[in-house]
């Protein structure tokens, strides 16, 4: 128990250490108020999280795009230290809301680049569509592992669900598991940290957004815009398992002129598993 505390206290320091080089705002729109941090001057980058998420998804990539972006990382509507929205929760709404408090960030003539993880993927998607109704169209749109497309889900092992009669310990335990399970591919690289960072992330979430994910919206909101669009996975993402092709499928029939990026041997949350890979990958389409 003293271990975990130790360990608690540390990686509590190392979060603060990246936000505290950070702007946080609350930025409110229709009674709703959304948490903002942005970090760095330049082209907008706006990087959305997954579900059971916060801005701490991308813990590995707030500072080193700061140098040449303007970062900028919400913890969406019902989660992290944003407020809730109304019921029923939807893409649309969630959205909406996001470009609302954003375009209060960012200069009107600036183009921002829209990138999304999981869950966040499909919302990047109808941000990009509310941000084009803007006339603030995104330059690029990046989707890393995205939901949202109507294609079948990776078969994997049951999470394990945590309850009030489990110790500290237990706790801990679970999370590491559901890492494991869900979103890396080596298990060596599900560090404590990881594991201190999930357990905040869904300790503050309030929406379910797996049955969202589900749902093929990401698909029908891609077929109403014209944006450049890019797709990463780990080709060991469990979300996603043996149907990896089908997704392709879908979104070339979208946009033929889709790019993807598939990177052997790594899992879901591919920006945090090999944070060094992932940023050239971005980077480099970026500047493409």
């Amino acid at each position: 128990m003293e271990n975990n505390k130790f360990n608690f206290e540390n990686h509590s320091r190392d979060l603060y250490e990246i936000e505290k080089d950070s702007q946080k705002k609350l930025i409110e729109t229709n009674g709703i108020k959304v948490c903002w941090r942005s970090w760095g001057k330049g082209t907008p980058l706006v990087l959305l999280h997954g579900g059971y998420g916060s801005w701490r998804h991308w813990i590995k990539q707030a500072i080193p795009f700061s140098k040449n972006h303007n970062v900028l990382i919400p913890d969406m509507p019902g989660f992290g230290e944003s407020d809730d929205l109304p019921l029923p929760h939807t893409p649309e709404k969630i959205a909406s809301n996001l470009a609302d408090t954003l375009i209060k960030l960012i200069s009107l003539n600036e183009n921002p680049l829209v990138c999304g993880f999981s869950f966040g993927g499909l919302i990047a998607g109808h941000l990009s569509y509310e941000l084009i109704n803007r006339q603030l169209s995104p330059r690029k749109l990046i989707l890393v592992g995205p939901g949202g497309l109507g294609a079948k889900r990776g078969e994997m092992k049951t999470m394990i669900a945590r309850h009030s009669k489990m110790t500290e310990q237990e706790v801990y335990d679970a999370h590491r598991t559901n890492l494991e399970i869900l979103m890396f591919y080596n298990p060596k690289k599900v560090d404590d940290f990881a594991v201190h960072i999930q357990k905040q992330n869904t300790d503050d979430h309030r929406i379910k957004s797996r049955p969202i994910s589900a749902t093929d919206t990401l698909a029908k909101i891609l077929k109403k815009q014209e944006v450049p669009l890019y797709v990463i996975w780990g080709e060991k993402d469990a979300s996603v398992g043996v149907y990896l092709e089908d997704r392709m499928t879908i979104l070339r029939s979208i946009n033929p002129k889709v790019r993807f990026h598939v990177e052997f041997n790594i899992g879901h949350w591919i920006m945090y598993e090999n944070e060094v890979l992932f940023n050239d990958i971005l980077n480099n389409i970026i500047q493409d």
